[in-house]
């Protein structure tokens, strides 16, 4: 069996969901034998750790400094042309990471799917189109959840059984040993963008403002932009004491294990996830978990989390409230979740479109 994988991702995102769920799938295929792998990472600016000898044939070129993205674009579509077609054949199957087919596949054609992110919250038709014409191609696509499936096939009109669901997997960096954190006082815990709306950040800010948790509790931000909004650092000023309970942090995954394992609750109020691997990467870390009750992520968490309406600010206070002011309830929450984020491995998510690529050959 031969695979093309194209890194379209590697050259879009240096770090985050998408391109970690490309590299552990690929990651994966490497310990299985029998599998002809050619990769091309184009022009690329991620730091994942790939070897070339996971590979027959390895493509890529870190993107220089100072160069326009839609220069890069145009060079990157215009090299997965020429590599393509001199490895092209009937039966190499072509796996996408992020929606790019070359305009003429002659073998099979795999799509991975994220998220209806632009379609439920946008209105670029340009995605959108550019979207439906890799899923028109497709003879296999990847879901990374059923509920994303779900949408898929209403929003596009795609036969189910064109489309499998092979969850993601919690990194070996969450499940191995913490150290006990330096942090002075307890705090809960944000991970993710906060600019995008679907992300619902203000809603958790407000909340924890309104509520005065911050009297006993900071709030720890990981990842996303590198600063607040005017509106929202004139809001954290205005407290009682002042903006020193909030920190924002960015940090590699063995700090954000540690972050994980002493937070009193990791708290996620999107509005929408096509899955949402903060949530398994809190589990596996063991720590207690507060989330919407909305789009996949019932389906993500089980019964090892708390779950709360994210349009309603009271309903998130008393479930932060259970949270901290009873322990059997956090220990509990604890207890299930390890065990749950067990069955989530990169490994079953490789099991999983390896079958798939077998039924198209």
């Amino acid at each position: 069996m031969k695979v093309f994988f194209d890194g379209k991702i590697f050259s879009s995102q240096s770090r985050g969901g998408i391109s970690r769920i490309i590299f552990e799938l690929i990651r994966s295929f490497s310990q299985i034998e029998g599998l002809e792998r050619i990769f091309y990472r184009g022009l690329y600016i991620d730091q994942y750790p790939f070897k070339t000898e996971w590979f027959k044939k390895y493509y890529g070129f870190r993107k220089p400094a100072k160069c326009k993205y839609r220069f890069i674009n145009l060079l990157d579509n215009i090299g997965l042309e020429i590599v393509y077609a001199l490895n092209d054949s009937s039966d190499l199957i072509y796996h996408s990471s992020l929606y790019r087919i070359p305009k003429r596949p002659r073998g099979p054609v795999v799509v991975h799917v994220y998220d209806m992110i632009h379609e439920l919250f946008g209105n670029n038709l340009k995605i959108k189109t550019f979207k439906k014409k890799s899923f028109d191609a497709a003879n296999l696509i990847v879901s990374i959840s059923e509920s994303t499936k779900k949408d898929l096939c209403e929003l596009y009109s795609i036969n189910p059984e064109k489309v499998i669901v092979a969850y993601p997997g919690v990194s070996s960096a969450f499940c191995s040993s913490i150290t006990k954190g330096d942090n002075k006082r307890p705090y809960m815990l944000y991970v993710g963008a906060r600019s995008y709306n679907y992300k619902n950040f203000d809603f958790l800010l407000n909340t924890f403002i309104d509520r005065k948790y911050f009297l006993d509790f900071d709030l720890i931000l990981v990842g996303g932009e590198k600063d607040l909004t005017p509106q929202q650092k004139e809001k954290i000023k205005n407290t009682i004491r002042g903006g020193n309970w909030l920190k924002q942090e960015f940090c590699d995954d063995q700090k954000l294990a540690n972050l994980y394992s002493n937070a009193s609750v990791f708290i996620y109020p999107s509005l929408y996830e096509g899955f949402g691997i903060p949530l398994i990467e809190a589990m596996a870390c063991g720590c207690p978990i507060i989330t919407s009750n909305i789009s996949s992520i019932p389906e993500v968490v089980g019964d090892t989390a708390l779950l709360f309406n994210p349009k309603d600010p009271k309903d998130l206070a008393k479930q932060i409230d259970k949270i901290i002011n009873d322990r059997f309830i956090s220990m509990n929450l604890i207890k299930k979740g390890k065990i749950w984020a067990q069955q989530f491995t990169w490994e079953a998510m490789a099991g999983t479109v390896y079958k798939g690529y077998l039924k198209l050959l």
